[in-house]
C-alpha cells in the first residue's frame, strides 16, 4: 500500500548491501514526506476516535461517577435534653425539640441541600465520627439527664450502620465512654479503634471495633491530672482527641490544663502509652479546644476556646513532638466582650484555615459570632488573617467543610440553621448562599459519600 515503506523495509534488512545514491537519498527523502502527510491526515482522525470513545463512556459511567463524586450524606448531631452550656451548667432544658441523629443530602455540584429526616433516634449525641470505609457511624451521648458535667453521671457511645441509598441509620450497639460529659470522637486511621475525650470526668479512653463495625471492648483510659489558672480550669478537661496522620500517636486538647497532650499508639493492642507524655502549653487561661494538623501533616494547628487564639505548631513525626512557632489572634483588638471560639478546619488544599467563634457582649447579651478566615504560608505553616465573616445564625459551635472543599456548612446551635456558605479557592473568603436547613440545636456535622 505504501511502497516507500516497502522500499525502506528492503533496504534496510541488509544493511550491508544499502547503497547511498542520490537517487536512494531522493526516494528516502521522499518517503518520509508521504509519512509526515499521512501523519497529519491521520492525527484528526486519531484525535476524534479518542473523543468517541471519551464521550461514549461519558454517556455510559458519568452521570453515575460525577454523582458519586459530588452527592453527600450530611448528619447532623443535636442537643436534645438542652440547648447549650455555659460555665459548665446548661441553660434551655427541656427546649430542645430534637431526636437524635438527622441526615440531609448534599450535592457539592450544585449545592443544594435537601431537607434534613431522622436518621436515628438518640439522646444527645454530641459529636459524631465517620468509619474510614464510610459504612458505620459512631456517636458519643453526653448524660441524659444531665445537669451539668461536674454532676453528671455517665456517657456512652453508639455504633451505627449506614444505609448507602437512604442516609438513614441502624443501631449495631452501645457501650459506656468510661466518663462523663464525653464531648468529642474520632478514629484511628485503621478504622479499628474508637478515641474519646471525658470532659467531665477528665479522662481519654480508647474501645475496639469490631469488623462488623459493632463496638468491643476497652482497650486504654487515661486519667489526665492537672489545672492551670481559671476557675473552670480547676481540673482536667479533655476537649479533642485524635490519631497523628501516621496514626503512631494520640494528640489530646485538654482544656483544664492548658495542654496539647501527645500520647504514643500501639495500633495492635489500641493502648495509649502511660501518663507523662510530652505536651505543649497555650497561653495560660487559653483553654484548648480542638486540634488538626494540615493536609501535608507537617503542622498542627491548636484553637483555644477562651483566648481565641490559634497555636501554629511545628510537628516532628518522627518524635511525636510540637513545638509552638506562632500564636495567631482571632479576637479583634477592638473588642472586649467575652469570647468563646468552637470549631478548626483546614482547606483540602491546604491554603486556608477555618474556625469558629461565640462571642457575648455581657452575660445576656450576644454580639456578632462570626468564621475567622486565615491564608497558610505554604513553607512556614504560618497564618495571616483574611476575614471574619458573620456565621448566619447565634452559637457556631460546629461547622464543616465539604469534601470537595467548595462548600462549608455553618452549624448554629441556638439559632437553629445550618447555613451553606461558597467558598472563594483563590482567596479563601467565604459567601452566603442564602441556602440553609433547620434543625434543633445543631452541634456537629460530617460528611459521608452517598451510594458508595
Amino acid at each position: 500500500m505504501y511502497p516507500c515503506a516497502s522500499y525502506l523495509w528492503l533496504r534496510t534488512s541488509e544493511p550491508h548491501d544499502f547503497i547511498f545514491s542520490a537517487a536512494s537519498l531522493r526516494r528516502v527523502s521522499d518517503c518520509f514526506l508521504v509519512v509526515k502527510e499521512i501523519n497529519i491526515f491521520m492525527k484528526p482522525i486519531r484525535s476524534m476516535f479518542c473523543l468517541v470513545i471519551a464521550f461514549a463512556f461519558a454517556i455510559l459511567a458519568g452521570p453515575a461517577a460525577l454523582a458519586q463524586d459530588t452527592d453527600f450524606f450530611v448528619y447532623a448531631g443535636t442537643y436534645t435534653g438542652f440547648k447549650w452550656v455555659h460555665h459548665s451548667k446548661p441553660y434551655g432544658l427541656g427546649e430542645s425539640q430534637s431526636k437524635g441523629i438527622y441526615v440531609s443530602r448534599f450535592n457539592a455540584a450544585t449545592g443544594e441541600l435537601s431537607e434534613p429526616q431522622l436518621a436515628a433516634e438518640v439522646i444527645n449525641p454530641s459529636f459524631l465520627t465517620i468509619s474510614p470505609n464510610h459504612r458505620f457511624l459512631y456517636a458519643v451521648s453526653e448524660d441524659p439527664l444531665s445537669v451539668g458535667p461536674p454532676l453528671d453521671h455517665s456517657s456512652y457511645v453508639s455504633a451505627f450502620a449506614i444505609d448507602p441509598g437512604t442516609g438513614k441509620l441502624r443501631l449495631l450497639n452501645k457501650a459506656p465512654a468510661s466518663g462523663t460529659s464525653t464531648c468529642h470522637i474520632s478514629m484511628d486511621r485503621t478504622g479499628k479503634y474508637v478515641f474519646m475525650a471525658n470532659f467531665g470526668s477528665g479522662s481519654v479512653s480508647v474501645i475496639r471495633v469490631k469488623e462488623d463495625g459493632s463496638l468491643g471492648e476497652l482497650t486504654s483510659f487515661i486519667q489526665n491530672v492537672g489545672h492551670s489558672v481559671a476557675p473552670i480550669q480547676s481540673e482536667p478537661h479533655p476537649h479533642w482527641i485524635g490519631p497523628s496522620p501516621d496514626n503512631r500517636f494520640v494528640i489530646v486538647s485538654d482544656l483544664g490544663m492548658d495542654q496539647v497532650l501527645v500520647f504514643r499508639f500501639d495500633a495492635a493492642t489500641g493502648m495509649l502509652s502511660p501518663p507523662g507524655p510530652p505536651s505543649v502549653s497555650v497561653y495560660p487561661g487559653g483553654g484548648p479546644r480542638h486540634f488538626t494538623f494540615d493536609p501535608a501533616g507537617k503542622f498542627g494547628y491548636q484553637l483555644s476556646e477562651m483566648s481565641g487564639v490559634v497555636d501554629v505548631l511545628a510537628w516532628d513525626a518522627a518524635q511525636g513532638t510540637l513545638t509552638t512557632i506562632q500564636r495567631a489572634q482571632t479576637v479583634p483588638h477592638d473588642f472586649f466582650g467575652g469570647n468563646h471560639s468552637a470549631e478548626i478546619e483546614i482547606l483540602p488544599n491546604g491554603k486556608f484555615l477555618y474556625e469558629s467563634n461565640r462571642r457575648t457582649l455581657s452575660e445576656t447579651e450576644r454580639a456578632p459570632d462570626t468564621i475567622g478566615v486565615f491564608a497558610i504560608d505554604p513553607k512556614q505553616g504560618t497564618l495571616t488573617p483574611v476575614e471574619q465573616s458573620l456565621s448566619g445564625g447565634v452559637m457556631p459551635r460546629n461547622f464543616k467543610i465539604d469534601p470537595t472543599g467548595k462548600y462549608l456548612l455553618a452549624a448554629n446551635q441556638i439559632s437553629n440553621n445550618i447555613v451553606l456558605f461558597a467558598i472563594d479557592s483563590n482567596t479563601g473568603r467565604l459567601s452566603n448562599t442564602g441556602k440553609e436547613i433547620k434543625v434543633d440545636t445543631p452541634v456537629c456535622l460530617q460528611f459521608v459519600p452517598a451510594g458508595r
